[in-house]
């Protein structure tokens, strides 16, 4: 089905560009035969303005008078054919940057759409080529104790990125589709905060996440929508540094405001990507690690249903900080 999916897509995009070839021909031809409008008519005009002017009797006392009407006339034929011409190229350029841009966009989208597809392809037959894996191989075999715990506590983690996933894909539909209705309540957002970490230490023994939190930051949100993008960030903030580095999970109070900070010791984020990350199905320059492009774009989504922003900044020597800025 993907791959049915992938080749529809393909071939759209092969279309578009047949139809940008078209347009620009069309375009070009429209221009043309404007200007030779223009042209013709004008020396039509010019041709009526001689004869005229042949017709005036040279010995008429009124001869300077007349040519000079004739020649009025033909410089306000002259002036009306510029306008209309002027007029014309305005209304086919505007029109020309309106459908460029819209065919430009779509092509854009088709691409991230095709891109999106190849990675959720990818994202989402890992975990369960990954569960099948383990469970076969507890089936199989015969594996002491510590062994079964590790294929379970694997087999639970891609469980757990598989969810995410899922999570990710309806609830940026269901919110670009306005259908998901956002329930506001007092949220800790420490306790909250907490729970999330305590949730990826279990997931990821190995890995050194630093809770550096106050009690007593409470705002106004949904306590799913909150949680979910917490947890993007986290496990973005994994996901993009190495096993030996920390990830630390902040949260300040600045007069009345309440900022979340997670911050990771990874490879940083180009500048030309710091404004482009939160857009759908972005996933940057560095790819080291797959992803679907939603997480970003979705956390970005949330924080502002909760009138707050979200952006990112460098940590010295190396890495990132992502902020959200909550408004209490």
């Amino acid at each position: 089905m993907a791959y049915l999916k992938s080749l529809r897509e393909k071939f759209k995009i092969k279309r578009l560009h047949t139809i940008y070839i078209l347009y620009w021909f069309l375009l070009s031809y429209i221009i043309a035969a404007l200007v030779f409008w223009f042209i013709a008519l004008n020396s039509q005009n010019m041709e009526i303005n001689r004869y005229r002017l042949d017709m005036v009797d040279v010995n008429d006392e009124n001869h300077d008078v007349k040519e000079r009407n004739i020649q009025n006339a033909k410089n306000r034929k002259t002036a009306q054919y510029l306008g209309e011409g002027v007029t014309f190229f305005l209304l086919i350029v505007a029109g020309a940057v309106f459908v460029f841009r819209a065919i430009n966009k779509q092509l854009h989208q088709s691409q991230q759409q095709q891109n999106f597809m190849m990675a959720i392809t990818h994202e989402l037959k890992t975990p369960i080529a990954i569960t099948k894996l383990n469970l076969e191989t507890l089936q199989k075999r015969a594996l002491n104790s510590e062994q079964q715990q590790k294929l379970i506590n694997i087999t639970i983690q891609e469980a757990d990125r598989l969810n995410a996933l899922c999570n990710n894909m309806l609830l940026t539909s269901q919110i670009e589709a306005g259908a998901y209705e956002v329930i506001k309540e007092r949220v800790n957002l420490t306790e909250l905060s907490k729970a999330c970490v305590h949730d990826f230490k279990t997931r990821y023994p190995n890995r050194k996440i630093i809770f550096d939190v106050k009690d007593g930051n409470f705002i106004s949100g949904d306590s799913m929508l909150l949680q979910l993008a917490v947890n993007n960030l986290l496990n973005n903030a994994i996901k993009y540094s190495r096993e030996e580095d920390i990830v630390l999970l902040r949260i300040e109070m600045e007069s009345n405001l309440v900022k979340l900070q997670i911050i990771d010791e990874g490879p940083g984020i180009l500048s030309s990507d710091k404004e482009k990350i939160f857009e759908k199905y972005y996933r940057g320059t560095n790819k080291q690690s797959k992803g679907t492009g939603l997480g970003l774009y979705l956390t970005k989504k949330i924080a502002e249903q909760h009138k707050g922003h979200i952006r990112v900044g460098e940590n010295i020597p190396r890495g990132s900080v992502f902020e959200i800025i909550f408004t209490t």
